[in-house]
């Protein structure tokens, strides 16, 4: 029989709804099961839960322009706690910069709602590239929109670029290519990037969903068919390995023991369990497989069009 080894704290967050799904649940989560399954994974937003102190003007009065330096070296070297304590004294005058510095603080530490609160407050234009990303990844991508179409600043391509990787968050392929023949592709804060969205607009074009009902056929002919045609190899090999082995074993115990021996028994049972796990598994992984794909490429954009603001800004 095949051996596994499994991921206890996996399996254990997994939800379980009955033996089929459990005996899936050892297939996909085993060793094999899990090979060739890293995918990019999305930001974890934290709760917003910062607050910075009143501003108190009978304190000397302190300007955040003297203090930006500073901050951005702070959150250069990964310190955001400590910039976010700089940033939270009674005696920084309000202002543009100080909104600025606050959303972009609480932005490194992905408290992504109170970045976006600060970030609207900005009128700079750092700001609002910043803050077209936060309402991006906070699942807001019609505002992130709205925020870029009024926009008539120096940095056009960039505005461009994060415009079109909107329309792509939202699988709109044909917008998106209206929007990305205006890249350049000269500019090395913005190049790669654009080469990027441009392979996931081809990904995203040439993807075809799958159905699982025709993956749960081709797994009951054969043990792992389905799950390969939705695109999970390392589970397909893991079904078609344990549904062959327990097989195996059942075929010999009968041969050996005859069909009535509890010798046979077992085996045949729990060969029928995880042949019908796999069918179940194969039915369930299109929807896994196309939920990993679109959040794969929704990473991917996201990636994209934060990365090109931090080699102009930063």
């Amino acid at each position: 029989m095949a051996v596994f080894f499994f991921s206890a704290q996996v399996l254990c967050a997994q939800s379980v709804h009955g033996p089929f799904s459990f005996a899936d649940s050892l297939m996909r989560f085993s060793r094999i099961g899990r090979a060739g399954r890293e995918h990019l994974k999305a930001v974890q937003i934290k709760p917003s839960v910062w607050s910075p102190a009143p501003y108190n003007p009978a304190l000397p009065a302190v300007y955040a322009s003297a203090e930006q330096g500073f901050v951005l070296y702070l959150l250069d070297r990964g310190l955001r706690e400590d910039a976010l304590v700089l940033l939270s004294r009674p005696n920084l005058v309000p202002s543009d910069t100080l909104s600025y510095l606050r959303g972009l603080s609480l932005f490194d530490d992905l408290q992504l709602e109170a970045a976006d609160s600060w970030l609207s407050r900005s009128a700079l234009e750092s700001a609002l590239f910043y803050d077209v990303v936060a309402k991006a990844h906070l699942g807001r991508p019609k505002e992130a929109l709205s925020l870029l179409s009024g926009y008539s600043g120096s940095q056009g391509e960039l505005a461009c670029l994060q415009q079109a990787g909107l329309k792509l968050l939202q699988s709109d392929v044909a917008s998106y290519r209206d929007i990305s023949s205006s890249f350049k592709y000269i500019d090395a804060n913005l190049s790669e990037s654009e080469r990027a969205l441009d392979g996931v607009a081809l990904q995203l074009a040439s993807h075809r969903a799958k159905s699982p009902f025709a993956a749960a056929v081709f797994s009951t002919l054969l043990p792992g068919a389905g799950q390969l045609y939705a695109g999970s190899t390392g589970e397909a090999l893991a079904s078609f390995l344990t549904v062959g082995a327990l097989g195996a074993v059942t075929a010999a115990s009968w041969h050996k023991y005859g069909v009535k021996s509890w010798r046979t028994i077992v085996p045949a049972s729990v060969c029928s369990l995880f042949y019908i796990g796999n069918i179940y598994g194969a039915y369930i992984s299109v929807g896994i497989h196309e939920k990993e794909f679109k959040d794969e490429t929704s990473a991917m954009v996201l990636y994209h069009i934060h990365i090109p603001i931090r080699g102009i800004y930063r």
